[in-house]
């Protein structure tokens, strides 16, 4: 696949790597500052159990120039978010799929028809709507990520501990694209399983956050 992950943090930086690390995708990373100068001139560093690999990744801070990609991967903190979805008309084509990889009540929290707050958009998430009107249900795999990872350096990621990646269809169900793409992360060595409930699992993970 083409796999761009937005954000090159503790937990960006550390699925890019995984996902570099096996050879099977082209991976991008859209990033800016020092940390998109050491991609380009170092590579993507990853530390995991005081072994440290550097991989090459495409790296800018242009999506124009990373093209079309089968998978988005956003893993930013929430405030960036806004910034974020202006970029990613050049990354979608009409089958790309966006991982939203981020802590917290998404933007599409409330696509699922058969709920009662189907439809319900939270302004305290996405004020003026550009985010929901970006990042469509209908693309949407979320995803909830139990692993802790540092940022060492720029571009230099240390995996702490945890391994598990949950992935859910924004609407729920099952699909083909959803096990295909848990099927990749598993090739990748993440411990990646299919929620028919997303919203649950990742309401879960906010309560955790929450009393930590």
């Amino acid at each position: 696949m083409n796999v761009c992950v937005i954000g090159a943090g503790a937990i960006g930086g550390w699925i890019a790597a995984k996902l570099a690390r096996t050879g099977a995708h082209r991976v991008s990373v859209f990033a800016r500052g020092e940390t998109l100068s050491t991609l380009r001139t170092s590579g993507l560093t990853l530390v995991e159990n005081e072994t440290r690999l550097t991989l090459n990744v495409a790296a800018s801070d242009d999506s124009n120039s990373l093209g079309t990609q089968d998978v988005v991967v956003i893993a930013v903190k929430a405030p960036a978010l806004s910034s974020v979805a202006q970029q990613l008309a050049p990354l979608l084509g009409p089958e790309t799929l966006i991982v939203s990889a981020m802590n917290g009540v998404p933007s599409w929290f409330f696509s699922r028809e058969d709920r009662p707050c189907f439809g319900k958009q939270l302004t305290a998430i996405d004020a003026d709507g550009q985010i929901a009107r970006t990042i469509r249900p209908e693309r949407v795999i979320g995803c909830v990520v139990h692993a802790s990872c540092a940022v060492d350096a720029p571009a230099v990621i240390r995996h702490k501990f945890g391994n598990r990646m949950i992935f859910g269809e924004a609407r729920g169900g099952e699909s083909m694209r959803l096990q295909m793409l848990a099927t990749a992360f598993v090739d990748a060595e993440f411990d990646a399983v299919v929620s028919h409930d997303i919203q649950r699992d990742i309401w879960f993970k906010l309560w955790g956050n929450m009393t930590m």
